[in-house]
Order: C-alpha cells, then structure tokens, then sequence
C-alpha cells in the first residue's frame, strides 16, 4: 500500500509540475496583436503609456520625441501610433533612454533603432545587453539577433 500511494504522489507532483510549466509558458507568450497601448498625460507635454510590461514615460515636443525605455519589439509600431495619436507632432522618437536591460525596458531597442531613433543607456545596461547577446549565439550558435538584434545595444552610454 505505501508503494502505490508513493507512485500516486510522484505521478501527481509530476503532473502538477507539467501543469504549472505549461501554465509558466503560456503566460510568458501574450498575443501582441491584443495589447493595447494607452496614453495617460501627465504634465504640459509629459506622458506615460502603459502597454505590456514596463511603462514608457514621454517628453514629446515640436522638434520630437523622447521615450524612457520601450517595452517589447512587438509593440514598437503602436506605440509610435499612440504617439503620434497626440497630435503633438509629426516628428518621429528622436532618443529612446533605457533604464535598465530586462526585455520588457529594452526590447523595442531594435525597431526603434532601425527608425532612426539614438539609443541611449549607463555603460552597465549596454554591457548587460551585449553580455545577453554573446550568451545568447553561443546557447543558439547563430548571430545573437533573436536574443537583442543587431542595433539593440545602446549608441551613447555615461
């Protein structure tokens, strides 16, 4: 009897374990195309926009945007949308500033690179980003780009 409810307990401490990585994963998937970004104003030309992950703070002015951080690479294109959604002006993200490395600060990085817009970060947050990127194409044995992308790492550093 102590064997078989012993066999009873692994069997379903392994299923519950399967269960909850199932759950883990599916979690750290969202559907990109169901998030929505939503502006918030927050003094004269100040905003935040919240979407997935970690807020995004906005000085938007005449000559052009500047945005602290910029969530995930998925999201790029609306939040640019929810930008020029202000009405402000027609200039694109001039200088996107990350505050630290997790993706969900620094995953736009590439698509926002590739518009045009200067990278900017502490020399920790680039050597974190660079080190995640060497990390990632030796785990993957390809060039790093589906961990950062080229054009990911930060331009100007302090």
């Amino acid at each position: 009897m102590c064997k078989e409810l012993r066999t009873w307990m692994i069997l379903s401490l392994v299923g519950a374990a399967l269960l909850c990585g199932t759950a883990t994963w599916a979690q750290q998937q969202p559907d990109w195309s169901k998030v929505q970004i939503k502006t918030t104003k927050i003094s004269g030309n100040i905003y935040m926009l919240e979407g997935q992950g970690g807020n995004i703070a906005a000085s938007v002015g005449e000559d052009g945007i500047v945005i602290v951080d910029d969530q995930f690479a998925p999201l790029a294109e609306k939040i640019q949308a929810a930008l020029k959604d202000l009405k402000i002006t027609d200039k694109p993200v001039r200088f996107v500033i990350n505050t630290h490395y997790h993706g969900d600060h620094t995953g736009g990085n590439v698509p926002f690179n590739s518009a045009g817009s200067t990278l900017i970060a502490h020399d920790n947050v680039r050597k974190r980003l660079e080190n995640r990127r060497h990390r990632w194409k030796r785990r993957l044995n390809q060039d790093g780009r589906k961990a950062r992308g080229k054009g990911g790492t930060p331009h100007h550093h302090f």
